[in-house]
């Protein structure tokens, strides 16, 4: 059962799911569905493997000739697009964590945090992963995940997956056009079991087009895999056709707004949106007077404080 959290609730950063294995060979395992060399995530996953420091003494492996591998499961937030080299490093896995932990590329993070898995047959496997600042508008996750295990009692496998999810860019259908009105729904409280104390304003004219022009500058977001979810505000604007579309606010890995059609007959209606910098839930939230909607203005606050936390 999900535990109520009214006004406040925990914004973990969205985690891709690593199942890693150190048996048998690449070959074994169902390959990642892999999206054209000349795509941009291709492009930006290549570079990001150039980008990965390995001990001096490593020396690069054919694919054929490895046992170390790294499976993923579903992932948390949209398509992911790898990339992967393989090397024979001297040493054991936890002295090749150690060097690797200690010589991070350029821009790159490490939490600390390591996955320690033992097959069937005793043989063990390291993991870390080290991240990159991704707050779109395109690039939404940039990872290297490195992925260790004993070759032979001097020696180890390694393997460095670049890990990259990227979204485009909006399509002409996904531009709000002939707006006539809006309904704006602001909350008193926001809890993970949902949202409550409804407070509806009304918007037409200069105030519904500044809406949706801060709207329609927002760009595609990744479509994340949540459990759990806050719903901050909900907005649903009528357009010139009768139809309608609504945009609900949420956090599920990062801020974003969730755009959908109800009546399901407008074209690429079913969309996120990256409000990365919280610049549409605080729109919406200055609609209100200052103690009406303390759940709305909660969101906000904590929209902002996680945006200052993931840009450090």
């Amino acid at each position: 059962m999900t535990p109520r959290a009214t006004g406040r609730v925990r914004r973990n950063a969205a985690i891709i799911a690593l199942t890693l294995l150190a048996i048998g060979s690449e070959s074994n395992f169902a390959p990642i569905a892999a999206v054209a060399a000349s795509s941009p995530a291709s492009l930006f996953a290549q570079q990001l493997l150039r980008e990965a420091i390995t001990p001096p003494a490593a020396v690069i492996a054919h694919p054929a000739s490895t046992v170390v591998c790294q499976c993923e499961g579903p992932p948390a937030m949209g398509h992911v697009t790898t990339d992967h080299h393989y090397y024979i490093v001297p040493g054991p896995p936890t002295a090749l964590e150690k060097f690797l932990t200690a010589h991070l590329p350029k821009g790159g993070s490490y939490d600390g945090s390591t996955d320690t898995t033992n097959t069937s047959n005793g043989t063990g496997i390291i993991s870390i992963a080290i991240d990159f600042s991704a707050d779109g508008p395109h690039v939404y996750l940039k990872r290297l995940a490195y992925s260790m295990t004993r070759r032979t009692p001097s020696t180890s496998w390694l393997r460095i997956d670049s890990q990259i999810v990227w979204v485009p860019s909006r399509t002409a259908a996904q531009s709000v056009t002939g707006a006539v009105s809006a309904t704006v729904t602001g909350y008193k409280t926001t809890a993970l079991s949902g949202s409550e104390g409804d407070v509806r304003i009304h918007l037409s004219g200069e105030k519904l087009a500044r809406l949706v022009h801060e709207l329609d500058a927002l760009p595609l977001g990744p479509t994340n895999q949540c459990m759990e979810s806050l719903m901050g505000f909900r907005v649903t604007i009528t357009l010139k056709s009768g139809e309608r579309l609504v945009v609900v606010n949420g956090f599920c890995g990062a801020a974003s707004e969730s755009v959908s059609s109800p009546g399901g007959n407008l074209n690429d209606a079913g969309y996120v949106l990256s409000d990365h910098s919280c610049t549409f839930i605080r729109s919406v939230a200055s609609l209100f007077s200052a103690n009406s909607v303390p759940g709305t203005r909660q969101a906000l606050h904590q929209c902002v404080t996680w945006s200052k936390s993931s840009a450090s």
